[in-house]
């Protein structure tokens, strides 16, 4: 069995997020896992994927069916489970790709290929904000199948909450956080999160990590993949996908154009954009991160959320 290079980006990740001894023992056996599936399912293995994390994700074709497919390798066998059947669900209401194969016992599976797949970064189009608001109805479509247990979004932001005081307090960033009060913001932020669990009244299904990275381009519509899983508000979906962007349309612009999309309330997607922006605020992603600057500038100036 022919299996492909492991790229070296990807190495380099998952070494990174898992530790040397854990990551390299984890890569070591990635190869005749890989191979193992190919043969157990009937599949031709091109390439793998560079963008990975704590997965592996192998572009291949399913050889009875000349069906374009990618094989998911998972982090673990809770992850890879909850994923599938999160992917399996949106499936249904034509937002993520289709399940074709899946091992129970080790949470890998396969998935149609979507073609062209390109990630769908915004620009400055309006346009894309449709896209995105049409992605989100579907992925909350009526009589979907039912979801896996999820956690709550509360433990999704509060982690990335933590996170993000972990980076502020990198002295490498020390420069711009001062310049830009991020430790005050963070404060706010964490009162205003705290002020939108105890006031939602409707919890979704979420994703929980639906911002560009995790949006493919299909055919005519925008497709979603690798989701977290969460339940809470849906306004948080939004915010996130609002708030992680380079731009040049700026985050009061997409708060804007998704303004009047019935599953969204505009105040509560403010508030949520505003907790997000901060926490995924990085100051060595510069496009990324003067565009929440200029948010952030635009609340000091006017009521927080």
């Amino acid at each position: 069995m022919n299996v492909p290079t492991i790229p070296e980006r990807l190495e380099a990740a998952i070494i990174f997020l898992r530790g040397e001894q854990d990551g390299r023992a984890w890569l070591g056996a990635l190869p005749d896992r890989l191979g193992y599936y190919a043969e157990r399912w009937g599949l031709e293995l091109d390439s793998i994927a560079e963008n990975g994390a704590m997965s592996c994700c192998a572009y291949c074709i399913e050889v009875e069916t000349g069906c374009a497919a990618v094989l998911k390798i998972p982090v673990d066998l809770e992850a890879g489970n909850t994923e599938m059947r999160m992917i399996d669900r949106w499936a249904a209401g034509n937002a993520a790709p289709s399940v074709l194969q899946h091992d129970i016992d080790t949470g890998v599976f396969l998935m149609t290929r979507i073609v062209p797949g390109t990630v769908v970064w915004p620009g400055s189009d309006p346009g894309e904000s449709a896209s995105f608001a049409t992605l989100l109805s579907r992925l909350n479509a009526p009589d979907l199948p039912e979801p896996p247990v999820l956690k709550d979004l509360a433990d999704v932001v509060q982690m990335r909450m933590g996170w993000a005081r972990e980076r502020f307090d990198d002295p490498r960033f020390a420069e711009a956080v001062e310049r830009v009060g991020i430790n005050r913001h963070l404060e706010e932020a964490q009162r205003v999160f705290e002020r939108l669990l105890i006031t939602t009244e409707r919890r979704h299904v979420l994703h929980a990590d639906l911002q560009a990275k995790n949006i493919l381009q299909g055919p005519d519509l925008w497709y979603t993949i690798d989701p977290l899983g969460a339940v809470g508000d849906v306004n948080a979906e939004a915010a996130l996908w609002v708030a992680i962007q380079d731009g040049p349309r700026t985050i009061p612009e997409r708060l804007g154009d998704l303004a009047s999309h019935p599953l969204l309330t505009p105040s509560r997607m403010f508030g949520w954009t505003y907790v997000l922006a901060v926490a995924e605020y990085r100051p060595y992603l510069p496009a990324s991160g003067k565009r929440i600057e200029s948010f952030l500038s635009v609340v000091n100036r006017t009521q927080r959320p």
